[in-house]
């Protein structure tokens, strides 16, 4: 997720206590048949639907505020709020039936309109929503005008027939809508409830509804804590398992690993540090995320405009000296823009991480100082400032590497290091107040263009404003073909021309080490879109 947004948190596993006494502590199965702890390390941002961006935020409207599909343990789109739905015969309009027992928690029966009217918001350039780019990649008829403001929002190709159908016109049939509609953005809004309430809507619980499995309660922007408990009106009740889940937002590694030490906590991510440590506990299960990280330039200062200083930078790091010296997590080095496990070629089945054919993502210092002296003669840049953010230990290790490598292999040039907030790098991202940004990112939904799609012209996500006709035209194209594995081609085309420019070059996939309570079943991390569903998990 933008989708810049963050999973990963750090435990400390209770193996060694467990032997010693922690058992009476820990959260055992006797003591909590109907309840869970999840750790995250950042703080909700909102919980209006379309404006919520940080990953808790986005994991908390997923699960109390249903769209039309829900993501199950297999990674199966199901049906959520739509009890069917009917495609024409040349796949352009899609035709939901909304159940009829499906309703908000103040017991208002959850209508076509409600769709119509948080789509409409999701795809307003007013509201500016910062996942307004999936509407774009949804397809849905005219989205891309009105988003970009050259069309009213009545133009949006969605519409209430009635209460219970929601009609979808699309400009062109999109394969993984059904995983794209199961993200937070694509949620519902009950519009009466929303003008009643004005700006007090999603400020806390009391100002919130919920038509899912879970609903908030005893929340307020800004607390560190999201209690969610099982929402009796929910359509699918009965089979909701799990009758209370709490998040915990724990920004500090060494507190949250007491919290999983003290049983407080019952699924958490560990950092780097702690993974050799804990390897061996039984608890630990050992992921790769669903998160690249990549350096971004921003080509608006000068020197960076030059594709031979970017390609120097990039040909100077070493990933691979990166995680197996630095993050000592599971992460793992990458060469494409796109995350391992996120899509395949219908051809070949191979992994579309893997077919990449660029070489501007490897290590090389011949390479490096080849570039750089080609640059030297074209720009003035000598020195730069590296901007990170202070929501992983690990990132003050992994700026002061490459601040090494870049020095040593590129003669001449300085690197400074920045280290600010998470939010002030999000800020100085997006006003373009920076030189070069450690920054990360994860997809909303399974298909390269949940990554490629960022950086077309104009994109409200592509912060370092790259720019290239042929990547957009073939984004575009992409966009509109029948055929999957031509698609596969053109978008694999678009990735390596993207690396070659070297804009924003990948570094590495977060590795996604847990320490996960042996009793709680069906809850994997998705490597697309919210991480988890709440409502498939059950206690064993």
């Amino acid at each position: 997720m933008k989708k810049a947004a963050v999973l990963a948190t750090a435990a400390i596993s209770c193996f060694g206590m467990l032997l010693t006494g922690c058992q009476k502590k820990s959260n055992s199965t006797a003591n909590n048949q109907d309840k869970i702890t999840v750790v995250q390390n950042v703080p909700v941002d909102s919980l209006d639907p379309t404006i919520a961006y940080q990953v808790t935020s986005c994991l908390t409207v997923a699960n109390t505020t249903e769209g039309l599909y829900t993501i199950d343990a297999n990674e199966k789109p199901q049906l959520g709020l739509a009890e069917k739905v009917e495609t024409s015969n040349n796949g352009l309009t899609k035709t939901f039936t909304i159940r009829k027992d499906a309703k908000w928690s103040n017991g208002d029966p959850v209508k076509a309109n409600d769709f119509v009217f948080s789509w409409r918001r999701f795809a307003s350039p007013k509201v500016g929503s910062p996942y307004n780019f999936e509407i774009i990649a949804s397809g849905i008829k005219n989205a891309s005008a009105v988003v970009a403001g050259k069309k009213p929002l009545s133009a949006l190709g969605v519409k209430a027939k009635n209460d219970k159908t929601l009609v979808v016109e699309l400009e062109h049939p999109v394969p993984f809508l059904s995983k794209l509609l199961s993200f937070s953005s694509f949620a519902p809004i009950n519009q009466k409830y929303f003008d009643e309430n004005g700006k007090k809507y999603a400020q806390d619980s009391d100002h919130l509804l919920a038509t899912g499995p879970y609903k908030v309660t005893n929340w307020k922007l800004g607390d560190n804590t999201v209690q969610l408990v099982k929402n009796p009106k929910y359509w699918d009740a009965k089979n909701v398992k799990v009758k209370e889940v709490k998040i915990d937002v724990i920004t500090d590694p060494e507190k949250a690993a007491i919290a999983f030490e003290n049983g407080s906590a019952d699924y958490v991510h560990l950092s780097g540090q702690l993974v050799s440590k804990y390897r061996k506990d039984k608890n630990f299960q050992e992921e790769v995320s669903n998160f690249i990280h990549y350096l971004m330039f921003n080509l608006k200062k000068p020197g960076f405009d030059n594709p031979d200083v970017r390609k120097a930078i990039s040909y100077s790091i070493d990933r691979k000296e990166i995680t197996t010296h630095i993050l000592k997590d599971g992460s793992v080095p990458v060469h494409s823009m796109i995350m391992k496990g996120l899509a395949k070629d219908p051809a070949t089945g191979k992994d579309f991480a893997d077919e990449s054919t660029t070489n501007f993502s490897q290590y090389s210092s011949s390479e490096a100082k080849k570039y750089w002296n080609k640059a030297k003669s074209k720009t003035k840049l000598r020195s730069f400032t590296l901007l990170y953010d202070d929501s992983d230990p690990v990132y003050s290790n992994l700026a002061a590497y490459i601040k090494a490598q870049v020095e040593k292999n590129l003669p001449g040039m300085k690197v400074n290091l920045q280290q600010v907030a998470k939010k002030t790098r999000l800020d100085k991202m997006a006003k373009s107040t920076f030189d070069v940004a450690i920054t990360r990112w994860a997809p909303d939904y399974a298909d390269p263009t949940a990554v490629l799609g960022m950086y077309t012209t104009g994109n409200a996500s592509n912060y370092g404003k790259w720019s290239d006709p042929a990547f957009d035209k073939l984004v575009n194209q992409a966009g509109g073909m029948a055929n999957q594995t031509k698609r596969f081609q053109t978008l694999l085309k678009a990735n390596d021309l993207l690396i070659d420019s070297a804009a924003c070059p990948p570094l590495y996939q977060s590795g996604a080490p847990v320490l996960k309570r042996a009793d709680i079943k069906n809850m994997p991390m998705h490597i697309a879109g919210v991480p988890y569903f709440f409502k498939y998990v059950s206690i064993k």
